[in-house]
């Protein structure tokens, strides 16, 4: 072993995380012991420096030298930049090992890489194991997979059979916490919550949780007062990030204020990332770039200063310099750079970055979404195949197909009456696509209550499986995105609703995370009709600009209970419209299940 190696080795036993590091950084080229190379991995996994570790892993690879161990720390990190379907095949490899707590971490593996069933039926495995730690946390990880398959009494049923040891025992009413809320079960997720924080130490997210309680339930202010001061209590990003959009759509004075303060505090990559993403969407490129150029004082012109520079640059639309500068196989600065090839008319360099994007993460529709975009704009027979709007995208009316409830003419009021009591913002989400609405909290179609809520969410689900399983889907090509990331059991995951009038719209955007994405019309103004395509729905137009001009795919006009389909990576927006009343849509998206809980 490595002097600097055996160095580095104590500085990571003592929890001296930056000098292990900097150690590993002088030795490691030269070092050959296989148990000081895997912890030297874990080190760099620890420190958030993904790519060293793989490296390091690899070099164990090229010995000769990989072991379970290194296997599932390669593993984890695939899994931890969703890069799952390099993460299963080593997942399901480590399942064949007869080791009961690699059993367990293959389990969390699956669960985290949406392979739900597989991870429940491992959790089921050692649930009743004579271990009572490794057992409770078996049952935690099946009640979670319970919930997300939607067997809500059982995985309520597991939670409460979780009671030791304190700590699992905590983290159980913290899913329990995350289950009611998920189901719209406010005053119950509410109370466990409040227990939880009187602990020593609560378990992580349990404030996150609380703001979401809160605002889903209509308890705004204090929803407010709870993220003005989380900055002053928090450094989990998630949570911050939650408050920073309240306060936003909220329509607060100083929105950044929990994400600012907790700069000034504790400056960090994440951070300046997530300050410069919204002075950005704000159009306040002056203090961008000042944060952009005091991060450079404090930790240099690293990975995310080039990340921060190649935004400003993008949003200046001064894409002959990002193009001179930025050529990365880095996945967030690729992303910048293929975007700003089309602007450039450099369509095949786009496309080999977006292969490469897909390569590397496939089941991102924003990354399919630039491929599909590159073969257009070098009109590649491909593109066709991909974007076939007959055959891919669904546009019916439910009146049609569901002759029970929407005959009566209360439905649909009754269905915007139940909406009404979902709408508690003021403004639009920041970083979202809706301009000049208000958008609902939380995941509407499951939460609410509301018979005609739920009556609706039965329908839409049972017209979306017919379509789904129609030979128009089952007959595509074996390589085509939507069979490739086809979901074994789609599932509605996400829901919300949209709401605006005279001058709202929606910039182009996809849903990165779905499988099938859809909207349902439940207020239409009159003024929107055949006459003009003010207030449609327009499929094909990226949101970014392309050297040629590129028209719709399709336009679809708005009807009160009429029910589209279409594939997640579809660019899509809607046209705004004059004239009165109010348009009103549900949205939601189809895939994997929600693993919320």
């Amino acid at each position: 072993m490595q002097p600097d190696s055996e160095k580095a080795l104590s500085a990571l036993k003592s929890g001296d995380l930056a000098t292990a590091c900097e150690l590993f950084d002088q030795t490691i080229e030269a070092e050959t012991d296989t148990r000081c190379l895997l912890q030297a991995a874990l080190c760099y996994r620890s420190a958030n420096r993904l790519n060293d570790a793989l490296s390091v892993l690899k070099k164990l690879d090229d010995m000769g030298q990989t072991n379970s161990p290194a296997l599932l720390l390669r593993a984890e990190i695939f899994c931890a930049v969703d890069r799952h379907h390099q993460a299963l095949p080593l997942y399901r490899q480590l399942s064949e090992i007869n080791d009961k707590r690699m059993t367990y971490s293959v389990a969390l593996g699956f669960f985290q890489c949406g392979a739900v069933e597989s991870a429940a039926r491992l959790a089921a495995s050692i649930a009743e194991d004579q271990d009572d730690k490794l057992a409770s946390q078996a049952r935690l990880l099946q009640g979670r997979c319970m919930a997300a398959l939607e067997q809500y009494e059982e995985a309520e049923g597991l939670f409460a059979s979780v009671d030791s040891p304190p700590n699992l025992k905590a983290a159980a009413q913290y899913r329990k916490a995350r289950l009611d809320l998920h189901r719209g079960h406010f005053s119950s997720a509410e109370q466990s919550l409040r227990d939880l924080l009187k602990l020593d130490e609560p378990p992580r997210g349990v404030t996150e949780v609380m703001l979401q309680t809160l605002i889903h339930s209509g308890q705004l202010e204090n929803a407010r007062a709870l993220a003005r001061d989380v900055s002053d209590t928090s450094l989990d990003l998630a949570c911050l990030r939650h408050a920073t959009d309240l306060l936003t759509e909220m329509g607060d004075t100083d929105p950044l204020r929990p994400l600012q303060r907790c700069w000034e505090r504790s400056p960090s990559p994440p951070l300046m990332r997530e300050l410069v993403t919204r002075h950005l969407a704000l159009d306040h490129t002056a203090e961008a770039q000042q944060l952009i150029d005091h991060y450079a004082q404090t930790f240099g012109r690293d990975h995310h200063w080039q990340w921060g520079h190649a935004k400003q640059l993008f949003q200046a639309g001064d894409f002959v310099t990002l193009l001179d500068e930025e050529k990365t196989q880095q996945s967030d600065l690729l992303e910048i750079y293929c975007e700003a090839c089309f602007a450039q008319g450099r369509y095949t360099e786009a496309l080999q970055a977006a292969q490469q994007l897909c390569q590397a993460s496939p089941a991102d529709q924003y990354f399919v979404a630039l491929l599909v975009t590159a073969l257009r704009c070098l009109d590649d027979p491909r593109y066709r195949v991909l974007i076939d709007p007959d055959r891919l995208v669904e546009s019916i009316s439910l009146s049609s197909h569901h002759d029970s409830a929407l005959t009566d003419p209360a439905f649909w009021p009754a269905v915007a009456d139940a909406l009404a009591a979902h709408h508690a913002m003021q403004l639009a989400p920041l970083l979202q696509s809706v301009e000049d609405g208000v958008q609902t909290p939380g995941n509407l179609l499951t939460q609410a209550q509301q018979p005609a809520l739920s009556a609706l969410k039965s329908m839409i689900e049972r017209t979306a499986g017919t379509f789904f399983s129609s030979d128009r889907l089952l007959e595509l090509p074996d390589a085509h995105p939507l069979v490739m990331s086809r979901p074994s059991h789609p599932r509605m995951h996400a829901s919300w609703a949209i709401r605006g009038q005279s001058g709202t719209f929606h910039r182009s955007h996809v849903h990165s995370k779905g499988w099938y994405s859809g909207t349902c019309y439940v207020e239409v103004p009159a003024s929107i009709s055949r006459d003009s395509d003010a207030g449609h729905l327009v499929l094909g137009q990226p949101p970014f600009a392309t050297k040629d001009h590129l028209d719709p795919i399709a336009t679809i006009q708005p009807e009160q209970g009429k029910l589209v389909l279409f594939p997640s990576y579809v660019w899509h927006s809607t046209k705004p419209y004059t004239g009165e009343g109010w348009r009103q849509v549900i949205a939601f998206d189809f895939g994997k299940e929600n693993r919320f809980v």
